[in-house]
């Protein structure tokens, strides 16, 4: 099941967030991202427990996408895919862009096979790393 954050899913969200950036929670207020009308956070349930999530900020009807999880045990079942499709269609989304390392090969894969689009290169995004723009057209 998918739906949006709420604060009781918080604690969950920290402990998934923390495998993207081991400061994921001093660098994420989820009370501020809850409240904030151009933020989204989607999560995806299942027994009762959060799998995966997707944070997205909105303009008009574009989003680029802040973060995307799944836990490792629910990886590679559509997880992703869905939280993504889902925000696309709850959101009537036109774009949707991201950044992405470019040695994360995994996530680079993942994008393309959604029909995203490597747009241009980033230098130095993360740091030292370059990073990916990719766009999905709806």
């Amino acid at each position: 099941m998918i739906r949006k954050m709420l604060p009781s899913d918080y604690n969950s969200i920290y402990k998934l967030g923390a495998q993207l950036n081991i400061n994921y929670a001093k660098l994420n207020k989820l009370d501020d991202i809850v409240n904030d009308n151009n933020q989204k956070v989607y999560v995806y349930i299942i027994n009762n427990n959060v799998v995966g999530f997707l944070h997205i900020t909105i303009s008009f009807d574009e989003a680029d996408i802040v973060d995307i999880i799944t836990s490792e045990e629910y990886r590679n079942h559509g997880i992703g895919n869905s939280l993504i499709s889902y925000a696309i269609k709850d959101n009537n989304l036109k774009k949707i862009n991201l950044e992405v390392r470019e040695s994360n090969k995994i996530a680079i894969e993942f994008y393309q096979k959604m029909n995203f689009k490597k747009v241009r290169i980033i230098k130095k995004y993360y740091g030292t790393e370059d990073a990916f723009f990719m766009v999905k057209e709806i």
